[in-house]
């Protein structure tokens, strides 16, 4: 899943943009009875809060070492569990890179904030694979986003912690 995006791939491609601008476009339509709604967002929230505690829980033996891997403080991670704070695109990157989780569950959690990656369009999201793929620390993620001149994207990532 996603060979062709490599360090290489995010220094040359030519990308729509650095990360994902969230304006939502509604356009009018109707369901049928038979129609299946989607997963609301509380719904992909909690879900995703669950993935956040199982990966913790068979991942990392303390708080300490989460926070050094993940870059994520003890008192943040608490409210993602409890559902008191909002878990953000930038907070799904750093946990899946500092947790060291597989590309394919990386993708399902970004879906699960409401995010569909595309590393074709964004540098966020060919640097995230990357990471994943090459199995880089967080600090090598931010190397990365720094070489790529992507300093608003780490400063909103540093607002996460």
């Amino acid at each position: 899943m996603y060979d062709y995006v490599t360090k290489d791939f995010i220094r040359t491609h030519e990308f729509i943009a650095d990360e994902p601008s969230f304006k939502r476009e509604y356009k009018n339509f109707r369901l049928s009875k038979n129609d299946n709604l989607p997963p609301t967002e509380e719904e992909m929230q909690t879900e995703l809060r669950k993935n956040f505690a199982t990966i913790f829980a068979t991942t990392f033996d303390n708080y300490s070492q989460f926070e050094t891997a993940c870059n994520i403080s003890e008192h943040i991670m608490r409210k993602y569990i409890k559902g008191s704070r909002k878990i953000t695109m930038y907070s799904v990157a750093k946990f899946c890179i500092g947790a060291k989780v597989t590309v394919e569950k990386a993708v399902e959690m970004f879906k699960l904030q409401g995010h569909l990656i595309s590393p074709e369009d964004y540098r966020f999201d060919a640097i995230v694979i990357d990471a994943l793929k090459c199995g880089d620390s967080i600090s090598i993620f931010y190397e990365t986003c720094k070489e790529c001149g992507m300093e608003k994207v780490l400063d909103k990532m540093s607002s996460y912690k």
